[in-house]
C-alpha cells in the first residue's frame, strides 16, 4: 500500500476544485453571479468597459443617423420636405360655411282687439305699431273697460304708455270699476310710469265706484314712494272712500307703518270717523286689543306649552 504525503493530498485537492469549475474565475453551478468571487478592482474595471462599449454603441447610432449635407443643393432639398411634411400635420381649412340669407318675416295681416290688449300686457311692440298703423283706436277697451293703457301702466312698460299716448290715448280712461290707469300703476307701484301720466294731466284726486282715490290704492299695495309722490302733487290726504275711511284707516288697518309715518308727517289728520264710528287711533286701539285677547286665549289654553 502506498503512501501519499501531506502535500500531495493537498495539490490533488486543489487540481480537482479546478477541473470541477470551483476555482477562482471559474463560473460556480450553482447560478452565483461570477462577479461575487471577483476581486473589486477587478469589477469596477469590467463596469467601466461596460459603460464604454454602451457609448461607442449610441455614437455609432448618432452618426449613421445624420444626414451628410456636403453641398447647398442637400440642404435646400431638406428643408423643402420638413416644410412639406409639416403642411401634411395641419388641419385642413374649414370650408366656408354658405351664407344664410334672413327670411322676412312673415307679416301679420291684421291685428284684432283681443291681440291688441294682449300685446300692451305682454309688451310686445311690432304688434301695437300694426294695430295703430292699420288706423286702430288706442282707446278701444274690452268688455270690462279696460284700455291698452290700462295694461300698459299695470305692467309698468313705460316705452309703450309715451306711445299710447303719443297715438291719441286718453290719459284718463276708465275701467268699468271707474279706475283710470293711474290706479293701476299705484297698483302695480310703478312710480316712473305715475310721473308720466300725471305730466300728462292725469287727475290725481279720481274716484272710483267706492269712492277710494289713488292715495288709497298706494297705501293698500303699500307702495310708499308712490303714496309720496300723489301726495307731493297734491293728493286730498283726508279723502274718505264709501266706508268713511281716509288713507290713514287704511294704513292701520293693513300694517303699513312706513304709510302711516308718511300720512301723519305730512299732516293727516287723527280725528276723522268712518261709518263705524271709528278714528284710525281707535282702530289701531282695537287692532291691537284683538292680537292681545288672541295671545292671551292662547296662553291660557291647557293644550299650550310656555
Amino acid at each position: 500500500m502506498d503512501f501519499i504525503s501531506i502535500q500531495q493530498l493537498v495539490c490533488g485537492e486543489r487540481v480537482e476544485r479546478k477541473v470541477l469549475g470551483l476555482g477562482h474565475r471559474v463560473p460556480d453551478p450553482g447560478g452565483w453571479p461570477s462577479d461575487w468571487r471577483m476581486a473589486p478592482q477587478e469589477a469596477v474595471a469590467r463596469e467601466k468597459q461596460k459603460l464604454e462599449e454602451e457609448k461607442k454603441k449610441k455614437l455609432e447610432r448618432f452618426n449613421s443617423s445624420r444626414l451628410n449635407l456636403e453641398t447647398l443643393a442637400e440642404l435646400e432639398n431638406l428643408v423643402q420636405r420638413r416644410r412639406e411634411k409639416r403642411l401634411r400635420r395641419r388641419v385642413p381649412p374649414r370650408e366656408t360655411e354658405p351664407v344664410v340669407k334672413l327670411q322676412p318675416q312673415a307679416q301679420v295681416e291684421s291685428v284684432d282687439l283681443e291681440m291688441f290688449l294682449k300685446a300692451a300686457a305682454e309688451n310686445q311692440g311690432a304688434l301695437i305699431d300694426k294695430y295703430l298703423a292699420d288706423g286702430g283706436d288706442p282707446n278701444a277697451h274690452d268688455k270690462l273697460h279696460r284700455t291698452a293703457l290700462h295694461w300698459a301702466c299695470l305692467k309698468g312698460h313705460s316705452q309703450l304708455v309715451n306711445k299710447l299716448l303719443a297715438a291719441g290715448a286718453i290719459v284718463d280712461p276708465r275701467d268699468l270699476l271707474d279706475r283710470t290707469p293711474m290706479f293701476w300703476a299705484c297698483r302695480g307701484g310703478h312710480l316712473d310710469i305715475l310721473k308720466q301720466l300725471l305730466n300728462q294731466g292725469a287727475r290725481v284726486n279720481a274716484r272710483d265706484k267706492i269712492w277710494s282715490t289713488p292715495l288709497h290704492v298706494a297705501v293698500r299695495t303699500g307702495h310708499s314712494d308712490c303714496l309720496e309722490h300723489l301726495i307731493e302733487c297734491g293728493a286730498h290726504l283726508n279723502a274718505q272712500d264709501k266706508e268713511g275711511d281716509t288713507a290713514l284707516h287704511e294704513a292701520v288697518r293693513h300694517g303699513r307703518y312706513k304709510a302711516m309715518k308718511l300720512l301723519l308727517l305730512y299732516g293727516a289728520k287723527l280725528g276723522v270717523q268712518n261709518v263705524a264710528s271709528m278714528t284710525p287711533v281707535q282702530l289701531a286701539r282695537d287692532w291691537q286689543r284683538g292680537i292681545q285677547e288672541a295671545l292671551q286665549a292662547h296662553v291660557a289654553h291647557p293644550r299650550t306649552r310656555c
